[in-house]
């Protein structure tokens, strides 16, 4: 069997801590490529901040479609480390693969011709879409590489293995940071890009991470860089992949594409809204970024467990992984309500109106931001357990109320109404969600018996 970290055994608290630490790093990672963009282009207008969060929820997009792949992966990959299944656990990669290379070229296709039509839809204002389509087009090609490096990432969390992760992307993460206030000023010979130059910085970051887990594999010899990924097409891998996967793709495509028509309604109110919101969501995401870690690393444990039938250990680890997920939620709420104005001044520090309208955003979302944390955690374990679908329909179902409900609350509180209806939902999905799992919990006998039951939607 390949060395590989095993969550089969020890102190519960050490080993998925061990493992999320590097995930919540890689979290905020992820969540710094845009804080720099916004830091920087904060500095150039409003009108970049706001076509840069424009952008994002098409970058959200392409994320959700990552799911697919990385979710599938994840789950079946530990389940079969968990079972010791060393050929299943080659022919997974190779049809994770082959998923992920055809949904790549699909998005790309549809990104680059349909650009035009996609941002005409928000009727913005014409400097902001033209920086807007400016940065899509860049972020376009870029592509390929952000749906390899979820392939490789999900390679190495299912082995309990997130440090190589969060490594690559530190690397990364500095080049971005080193360059993108090069590309987007100048500097020497660098001409002055200014979107262009951010969207640049962002994409050559994401091909270093690609090249390293390449240089990884080979360096190391590890095997998804000595199997052949085209020889074979196995079906039945694709097919699981593909049904665990879709689940929480689709949560997570709904949920961007909700926040789209959001972020229309916030454009009523001009550049100052979809500022506010741009910037606000990625504060905001300390939360649930880092909720999205550690919730890799319950995937992670309990699928292990699971695959070896260790529900005893399964038993425990509820317990600890719900104290750990509501810790760095309500921490999450205190820098939120603190430091809202401060927080904000550092994004857009000369224009006092985003900064007002900012400091309510932050309060209001930081009030619920233990349950929100407490919905990403729970799901993490539900999909470790083979039981994707549960949270994407919690998740669909709540984040469509979303829009009907702003609509109304809007007509009375403006953007305030929106910002309640996000963080009012938002709680709903973390309560549902823990109901949904001790349910299943009882009518399972602690997922001892029927399993299959609340399975078979989502595997072959």
């Amino acid at each position: 069997m390949r060395n590989y970290e095993s969550l089969l055994q020890g102190n519960i608290t050490k080993s998925i801590t061990k493992m999320a630490m590097p995930l919540m790093g890689i979290a905020f990672i992820q969540m710094a490529y845009t804080f720099v963009d916004l830091i920087w282009l904060g500095r150039l207008s409003t009108e970049a901040v706001a076509a840069v969060g424009t952008c994002g929820f098409f970058v959200w997009l392409a994320q959700a479609i990552t799911l697919i792949t990385k979710t599938g992966m994840s789950v079946e990959l530990s389940q079969a480390y968990g079972r010791r299944d060393e050929e299943g656990i080659e022919k997974i990669t190779i049809s994770g693969f082959q998923v992920n290379t055809v949904l790549c070229i699909s998005l790309m296709t549809i990104f680059l011709v349909f650009k035009d039509s996609m941002y005409g839809f928000y009727k913005l204002e014409p400097v902001v879409e033209k920086l807007a389509l400016d940065y899509h087009l860049i972020i376009s090609w870029g592509l390929v590489f952000t749906f390899l490096n979820p392939f490789f990432a999900a390679i190495f969390y299912s082995q309990g293995n997130s440090t190589t992760p969060f490594k690559v992307s530190l690397i990364a993460l500095v080049f971005n940071i080193a360059f993108d206030p090069i590309l987007i000023f100048g500097f020497g010979p660098v001409p002055k890009m200014g979107m262009k130059g951010a969207a640049i910085a962002t994409v050559l970051a994401q091909a270093i991470a690609t090249i390293l887990y390449v240089y990884i594999g080979i360096r190391y010899s590890e095997y998804y860089t000595r199997i052949n990924y085209i020889k074979t097409i196995t079906f039945k891998y694709i097919k699981q992949i593909v049904r665990l996967g879709i689940p929480a793709s689709m949560q997570s495509l709904i949920h961007a594409l909700i926040g789209i028509k959001l972020n229309q309604y916030i454009a009523i109110y001009g550049s100052v809204g979809i500022a506010t919101y741009a910037v606000g969501s990625q504060i905001e995401s300390i939360s649930w970024m880092s909720s999205e870690g550690f919730a890799t690393s319950f995937t992670a444990f309990f699928g292990q467990n699971y695959g070896a039938k260790n529900f005893e250990r399964l038993k425990e680890a509820k317990k600890v992984c719900i104290k750990l997920i509501l810790a760095i939620g309500l921490f999450a709420s205190a820098v939120m309500i603190i430091g809202n104005k401060f927080l904000f001044k550092i994004f857009t520090p000369n224009d006092p109106e985003v900064i007002a309208e900012g400091s309510k955003y932050l309060i209001i979302m930081g009030i619920t931001a233990a349950l929100m944390a407490l919905e990403i955690g729970v799901a993490g374990m539900l999909n470790g357990l083979g039981l994707t679908k549960f949270p994407a329909i919690n998740g669909t179902i709540l984040n469509a109320v979303r829009i009907p409900m702003a609509y109304i609350f809007m007509k009375y509180l403006a953007l305030t109404g929106i910002w309640i209806t996000m963080s009012l939902t938002g709680a709903l999905k973390g309560i549902v969600m823990i109901a949904i799992f001790i349910y299943i919990e009882k009518r399972t006998n602690g997922f001892r018996n029927n399993m299959n039951k609340y399975q078979k939607s989502t595997r072959a």
